[in-house]
């Protein structure tokens, strides 16, 4: 019985090996769809802008074709921003708290669902950072995001298991992610940001964190998982502490020496 168990959960460990691999393929083919679909428009509308200028001066064709492109590019990142979010929901990739094997299907899940997020990204939204388009496809990917809040980074994961509260500021390349490796193992928790909060340049912040309320994290920080800091606290540093209590105890002792 043993050697029988032993060698069902070898073949199911090789099963789910070889789906892995054979996922990846998968999400790489349906980038390829969801990029080439969303060029479409934009090269349609290059194409019919060229045939308009046919008649024109060679320097006009140009012109009219180097604004075409640069609004082509918009077009472009419209229809990425909305095929993404279709694709997500059709293959319905959902992501929820917990802890999963790398190989399980709920990390399969993961990996689907945020591919969405870096083909948006990496192919749009990083060049039109602290832009509507941003906070848009941020939202309709399950993130929720308040009012007059300021992202200054293409750094975000995980964006359903996000809540950020209104008027806050994420700083450059700050990369704040609901999920971590550990040893085989993929943990999905939430992180909750509070209102008024400012996340300095470069930060780390990772799952299962919350920043109350008018906190502020300083640049480069790294922000361990399951980290509560508490409400107009100061923090920063690797390893994150108290900056607001430090610098107090360096006066104090400056006043007792």
């Amino acid at each position: 019985m043993g050697k029988e168990d032993t060698e069902a959960k070898r073949k199911k460990a090789d099963w789910e090996a070889a789906r892995f691999e054979l996922w990846i393929i998968f999400l790489h083919l349906l980038a390829v769809l969801v990029l080439g679909f969303s060029l479409f428009p934009m090269v349609f509308f290059l194409v019919s802008v060229w045939k308009l200028m046919a008649g024109q001066a060679l320097w006009l064709k140009a012109l009219a074709f180097s604004f075409s492109i640069s609004a082509g590019y918009f077009i472009f990142g419209t229809a990425l921003i909305f095929l993404c979010v279709l694709t997500k929901n059709v293959f319905r990739f959902k992501i929820a708290p917990g802890l999963f094997t790398i190989h399980s299907k709920e990390a399969l899940n993961w990996m689907g669902y945020n591919s969405m997020i870096l083909l948006a990204n990496s192919a749009f939204l990083d060049v039109l950072r602290l832009s509507p388009f941003q906070t848009l496809f941020y939202r309709l990917m399950g993130a929720k995001i308040g009012e007059g809040v300021n992202i200054n980074t293409a750094g975000l994961a995980d964006l359903s298991m996000l809540a950020i509260g209104d008027h806050v500021l994420i700083g450059g390349g700050v990369a704040l992610i609901c999920h971590a490796s550990e040893r085989g193992f993929l943990r999905l928790a939430p992180t909750k940001i509070g209102n008024h909060v400012s996340i300095g340049l470069g930060s780390v912040i990772l799952p299962d964190c919350e920043i109350g309320d008018g906190a502020s994290i300083a640049p480069c920080s790294f922000v361990p998982k399951g980290t509560k800091i508490p409400p107009k606290g100061v923090w920063g540093g690797n390893p994150l502490r108290d900056l607001r209590a430090e610098r107090r105890e360096m006066r104090e002792k400056t006043l007792t020496d």
